[in-house]
Order: structure tokens, then C-alpha cells, then sequence
């Protein structure tokens, strides 16, 4: 059994699924890594999208053992790739009685279920609870920044945005998401902090994202700028003449000599 099962682990962690499949299934029933097999071989199920499968071999584990949790967080996953979302809902509230409160990985998993089949109050109720234990936990502090989304908290996604601003460590994909946070919640001095830091690292990225964060705050403003002649006004320039309307109410005046004001639009 060792020897196949660590030729069946380096199918598995390949991809290999159907491979790691058929070395499983020459398991017999007594053997006493046959839990173990089984185990694996829901997994694999899973690998491959056989939903239905794994979900049999997953209550058969359960009958045996109803306090695993490991075996409830993929029941959830299973019912909901199903498109069983009652019977999704129904297991998470199994997973919310097992759950240790002071397990702040089997927390973080429990909050990504959560969001996954839409119980975002719990998530939100959960996600408070893992940052009351540590603070700046980057999982949690993403999905947390879903929910506020989901609710269009501005105040929530801005507050999100600043806890991983302090423990981003240049991540491009979580500054993408500060980026995010930031504009839509409004904090436009905050969220051009945002993008000169991303720019630093990746100036064509950052560009593209003035352009974005522009557009943005002409729509969000429901205004135009209109320019008496024409001019080469920089995207830099362009967002500082939005920012001296938005702050300091200022709709008009002289850009690079020439006249420009910025109207409502009707």
C-alpha cells in the first residue's frame, strides 16, 4: 500500500485524477488505509467535476464519523456545485456547529464558504470574528472586502482597503484590489495613493489605471470637462483638475494657458 500510495499521491497532486482513481479503486474494503483511500478518492472526484460521486463517498464518511469537518466543508462544496444551494445551506449550518472559534484557519474556511453559496450576513458576522484574533489576517480582510461590495459599504470597503494597504508588501493582486476598494467607496485622494504605488512597480499598469480611475470620477461626478482649444493635457493633469472640483469646488480655469470648465451633464 505505501508504495501505490505514493504513486498515487504524485498522480493526484499532478492532476492526474483518473490515473490516481484506478490505483485507488484496487483498495479492498479491509484494508487499513481504506478510510484513508477513500478519502483521497472523493477528492479526485472532485478533481474531475463527478460531484455526485464524491458526495456518496463523502455521507458514507460522515455516517462514520459526523464530527470531521474537513469531510462537512466538502459536502458544502459538493451541494453547491450540484446547484443544491438549500442543501448547501443546510451543511453550513452543520459547519457553523462544529467550527472551533478559536481555529482561525477552520474560520477562514467556514467565511469562504459562506460567501460561496451567498450567506454573506454570516460571512460578515465571522469575518469580524477572525480579525478580532488577528487583525490583519489577508484572507479574511478579501472577503470581507466581497461582502462590503455585496452591500455597497462604502465605509466597509474603505476601511478594508487601509488594513490591506498596512500589509500589502507591494502584492500587485491585493494592491488591485486597494485600487478597487478605494474608488468605488468614493476615497479618490486614497485610491491615486494607490495606483502611484502600483505605477512604481509597473508604470504601464499604472497608466491604464488613471484612465480607469478618470472615466470613473466623470461618471461618478456626472460631469464633463470641456477645453477651449485644444490641448495636451496629461492624464495627471486631467485627474487634478477633477480633484480641485471634488474638494475645492473649483469648475473652471486655465490649464496650460488655455480655458477649460467642467459642466454638469443634464
Amino acid at each position: 500500500m505505501n508504495f501505490r500510495f505514493n504513486e498515487c499521491k504524485k498522480e493526484f497532486d499532478g492532476g492526474n485524477f483518473d490515473k490516481a482513481l484506478a490505483i485507488l479503486n484496487e483498495i479492498e474494503i479491509d484494508d487499513e488505509d481504506y478510510t484513508f483511500a477513500l478519502m483521497l478518492k472523493y477528492n479526485c472526484l472532485m478533481g474531475l467535476g463527478c460531484y455526485d460521486d464524491a458526495l456518496d463517498i463523502i455521507n458514507l464518511l460522515i455516517s462514520n464519523n459526523p464530527y470531521f469537518l474537513l469531510l462537512w466543508f466538502d459536502k458544502v462544496r459538493c451541494l453547491y456545485f450540484l446547484d443544491d444551494l438549500t442543501g448547501a445551506v443546510d451543511a453550513l449550518k452543520h459547519v457553523e456547529r462544529l467550527v472551533d472559534l478559536n481555529d482561525v484557519d477552520g474560520l477562514v474556511c467556514f467565511v469562504k464558504l459562506c460567501n460561496l453559496v451567498g450567506e454573506h450576513e454570516t460571512a460578515l458576522k465571522y469575518c469580524d470574528m477572525v480579525l478580532d484574533i488577528d487583525e490583519y489576517n489577508v484572507d479574511v480582510l478579501l472577503e470581507k472586502s466581497l461582502v462590503s461590495n455585496i452591500f455597497n459599504d462604502k465605509n466597509m470597503m474603505s476601511e478594508c482597503g487601509d488594513k490591506l494597504l498596512d500589509v500589502c508588501e507591494s502584492n500587485m493582486s491585493i494592491l488591485m484590489v486597494c485600487f478597487a476598494l478605494k474608488l468605488f467607496s468614493g476615497m479618490y485622494r486614497d485610491c491615486f495613493d494607490v495606483i502611484l504605488n502600483i505605477s512604481s512597480m509597473d508604470f504601464k499598469m499604472g497608466e491604464t489605471l488613471k484612465k480607469i480611475f478618470y472615466n470613473q470620477m466623470l461618471c461618478d461626478f456626472n460631469v464633463q470637462v470641456l477645453v477651449e482649444n485644444s490641448a495636451e493635457i496629461t492624464i495627471d493633469e486631467s485627474i487634478s483638475l477633477l480633484f480641485d472640483y471634488r474638494y475645492d469646488g473649483i469648475d473652471f480655469g486655465n490649464v496650460k494657458n488655455v480655458k477649460y470648465i467642467i459642466l454638469a451633464k443634464t
